[in-house]
C-alpha cells in the first residue's frame, strides 16, 4: 500500500525524546517521515533502521560554541525543511527542536508538540518556548494540562 502523500517530520533531542519519538511507528508506517535529532555517538547507527538526519547536539554552558551550534542548527533547519517539505512537524522536544518549529511556523507547516511523559507537574523549557505557536500541543497527564490550558490531554502516547 503505497503512504499518502503528507510528509510527517519528527524532531528532538537524543536521549528520552527521541525513545518516545521511536514509538510512534503508526505514524511512521502511514506516512512518509524524517526523524532529526543530535549527531551524538547513541543515534548515529539509528540511520540504518530509520530515515534519519542530523543536527549539532546540545553543549553545556552559553560559550561561542553554543551559539554557533545555534546558528548551524537554523541553517541545517531551513536545509531539512525546504528539501523534505513536511504537512506537519511533530515533537517531543527539548533544545533542538526550537529552531525546526519555528522555522516550520514561518513556512506555515503545522506543528505539533508532545509533552514528555516525564512531566506529570512541571513545565518543560521548550514547551514554553513552543506552546505559542504550536497548532496541537498534547499532554499525557491530567495535571499537566493545567500548566498548559490550551493543550488537550490524550493519556499516554506511547
Amino acid at each position: 500500500m503505497a503512504k499518502k502523500n503528507k510528509k510527517v517530520l519528527f524532531v528532538c533531542s537524543a536521549g528520552g525524546h527521541l525513545a518516545e519519538i521511536l514509538q510512534l511507528e503508526a505514524i511512521r508506517n502511514k506516512y512518509e517521515y524524517l526523524i532529526v535529532t543530535e549527531d551524538v555517538e547513541t543515534t548515529r547507527s539509528l540511520n540504518k533502521t530509520y530515515n534519519m538526519k542530523y543536527i549539532k547536539p546540545d553543549v553545556k554552558g552559553r560559550g561561542l560554541i553554543f551559539y554557533y551550534y545555534i546558528i548551524l542548527n537554523f541553517l541545517f533547519s531551513v536545509s531539512i525543511l525546504l528539501k523534505f517539505k513536511p504537512s506537519v512537524i511533530i515533537t517531543t522536544g527539548s533544545h533542538t527542536a526550537f529552531p525546526m518549529c519555528l522555522l516550520g511556523k514561518l513556512l506555515r507547516i503545522n506543528v505539533v508538540y508532545i509533552l514528555s511523559y516525564a512531566r506529570v507537574s512541571s513545565k518543560a523549557k521548550s514547551a514554553n518556548i513552543i506552546y505559542p505557536i504550536s497548532d496541537l500541543f498534547l499532554v499525557q497527564w491530567e495535571s499537566a494540562q493545567k500548566l498548559y490550558t490550551k493543550s488537550i490531554y490524550k493519556g499516554s502516547l506511547f
